[in-house]
């Protein structure tokens, strides 16, 4: 079993984490609401989120509306299925 991509860095599980927020709460959600939620500093979720609609996986109307792109999408699921993958490893 390779090792899953995302739990190589910090940051790419908060990336996913904080995709995951946006999609569950989109489109009006605060980058306080999320950070307190995850656990990171709300300068750190702005930083992140920059990054995710330069890598086109969010995108934003403004200061407080954002969605989740179909590629973000993909990338959530693509991502779960391989924690869930490596989860049931775990188990087994």
């Amino acid at each position: 079993m390779g090792m899953v991509e995302v739990l190589h860095s910090k940051k790419e599980i908060t990336k996913f984490q904080i995709l995951v927020e946006i999609a569950a709460h989109q489109p009006n959600i605060r980058q306080k609401e999320i950070a307190e939620k995850i656990g990171v500093t709300p300068q750190a979720v702005s930083e992140y989120i920059k990054e995710l609609i330069d890598e086109g996986l969010v995108h934003s109307d403004g200061r407080v509306s954002y969605t989740v792109t179909n590629h973000g999408i993909e990338w959530i699921q693509e991502t779960a299925f391989e924690l869930k993958r490596y989860a049931e490893y775990v188990v087994e």
